[in-house]
């Protein structure tokens, strides 16, 4: 009867602890699912420029903009669809289309596109949303958000960042 009893608190102990770390599992795979969705977006958008290189030699990707600043609309320019895009309007037409692709897949999406200073046609690709657990006021800012060429940019507390360097 006791090694009855033994048995079913050594089932019920290894039970809660299978239960633990699958909640701990699935907290991991949330937090990390941004991390994924940003990477594909920076690929979206570095894609984009390896396609219009005259557009990028033109600096039309160019968006040095912080957290706030690039959080605003970028104007569809009215072509692709039905008409022929010039270099500059296509960059445009391409910021806007990453522009909501970041808003629909990320809380709080924006981006920036940050020329190197010391390297012709390299580029930071910045992409930034809003991370709940950052947004405790005491919080500091995301790390990878106070790099250069970043610490320029004026991070903003609840914004979690993600950079890769990118020549076309």
């Amino acid at each position: 009867m006791i090694e009855i009893l033994v048995t079913m608190v050594l089932i019920a102990g290894s039970s809660l602890a299978l239960a633990g770390m699958q909640l701990a599992a699935v907290k991991y795979n949330k937090e990390a699912a941004p991390h994924s969705e940003a990477t594909l977006l920076a690929i979206e958008i570095s894609d984009r420029m390896r396609s219009n290189i005259a557009g990028v030699k033109a600096s039309g990707y160019n968006r040095s903009y912080g957290y706030t600043a690039a959080t605003a609309d970028v104007a569809d320019p009215g072509c692709g669809s039905t008409t022929d895009c010039t270099a500059a309007t296509l960059a445009t037409l391409d910021i806007h289309n990453w522009q909501t692709s970041l808003k629909t897949a990320l809380p709080g999406g924006a981006g920036a596109i940050v020329p190197s200073a010391t390297t012709t046609y390299a580029y930071t690709i910045v992409v930034m949303w809003q991370d709940k657990s950052l947004s405790d006021s005491a919080a500091p800012p995301d790390p990878a958000c106070t790099k250069p060429p970043l610490a320029a940019l004026v991070p903003v507390a609840g914004v979690r960042c993600f950079t890769t360097t990118f020549m076309p």
